[in-house]
Order: structure tokens, then C-alpha cells, then sequence
């Protein structure tokens, strides 16, 4: 009898360690559920990888929003463990923020899969709008409106030069056809 005790404690604590790392990703979905949905004008969830697909998720997108037969989207998106966890870092003030490139990326990809999140399924207008809409993540995330601008900008030099061509239009520049604002000349 007395050797239960110790073996019950032995189980138990792998299964709290567990039941903590969801309730992070749930509390991390939540708040990236809430940014998406600001973005999407209607509400959505941002679902990330638990425990196991981390290990067995061999996408190379850093997210993606599926869309039915009629070309409406999904109520969700899904994003990778990096992107997840970069953000959730960011918003818990923990993230490396010399490591400035994969922050920016990662809050781009949350607001680019948020524009296909409100129904628009074209990349390049997808990413060009997620560009403008950087900055928004990054303040909703805990960012200083310079600091997100920073990334914001950051984000547009390094997709400019790595995005594939099905993802960059002609028309994303201040003043462009796909400027979400026109009248400014603040850009992204």
C-alpha cells in the first residue's frame, strides 16, 4: 500500500504538465482568436497544434484558412507551433525581440490569414492587406504603437523580397489600389 502513493504521484504529474500546456494554448488561441476576429469583422478562432501535432505537422505554411465550395472561408484559421508560439511569447513579453524578422513574420501571418479569415481568398491582396494590418496585431499583442509600426515595416521589406509572385500585386504601395487607406500617407 504504501508504494500506490508514490506511484500515483509519479502518473499524475505528466497529466498536469499536460493539462498546464493546454490551458496556455487555449489561453493563446483566446487572444489570438479575439485580434483575428477584429480583423475578420465576425467572429472566428485561431486554432494552434496541441502537444502531439507539433511533433507530426510537416506543413511548410505558417497558416492556413480553408474555404468551401462557394469560396466562403472557415471560421478559423490554423497556424504552426513556431507562429503560435512566437505570438504567445510576444504577448507575454518573452520573446527575443532581437530576433525582430520572425516576430514580424509572425504577426504578419496572423493578420494575413485574418483577411482570408473576412472572405477574401486572393494571396496577394491577402498579404498586402495583412501588411497594414501588422501593426494592428502588434499593439492588440502588447507592442507600442512605434514598435508595431517598426514591425509593420519590417514586415513589408522582407515579404517584398522573399513572396512568392502569387503572393505580391503591383497595386500594394501607399496610394495603391489595395491601399486600406487611402487618404493617409502613413504605410504600411
Amino acid at each position: 500500500m504504501r508504494l500506490l502513493a508514490p506511484i500515483l504521484l509519479v502518473a499524475a504529474v505528466p497529466v498536469l504538465g499536460l493539462m498546464a500546456l493546454r490551458h496556455d494554448r487555449e489561453t493563446n488561441e483566446h487572444r489570438l482568436g479575439k485580434v483575428a476576429s477584429e480583423i475578420a469583422g465576425r467572429n472566428v478562432e485561431v486554432h494552434c497544434p496541441g502537444t502531439v501535432k507539433k511533433f507530426v505537422d510537416i506543413s511548410p505554411h505558417a497558416g492556413s484558412v480553408y474555404f468551401d465550395g462557394y469560396g466562403r472561408p472557415a471560421d478559423y484559421t490554423e497556424l504552426n507551433d513556431p507562429t503560435c508560439s512566437t505570438l504567445d511569447d510576444f504577448a507575454e513579453g518573452e520573446t527575443d525581440r532581437s530576433d525582430a524578422l520572425r516576430v514580424a513574420r509572425a504577426l504578419h501571418v496572423l493578420a494575413h490569414e485574418s483577411i482570408h479569415l473576412s472572405g477574401i481568398r486572393d494571396e496577394a491582396q491577402a498579404d498586402c492587406f495583412g501588411f497594414q494590418k501588422t501593426a494592428f496585431v502588434a499593439e492588440e499583442l502588447g507592442a507600442s504603437p512605434n514598435e508595431a509600426r517598426r514591425y509593420a515595416e519590417l514586415t513589408v521589406i522582407a515579404r517584398t523580397q522573399s513572396a512568392p509572385s502569387e503572393y505580391r500585386s503591383p497595386e500594394c504601395h501607399d496610394g495603391g489600389a489595395l491601399d486600406l487607406n487611402p487618404d493617409s500617407s502613413v504605410w504600411p
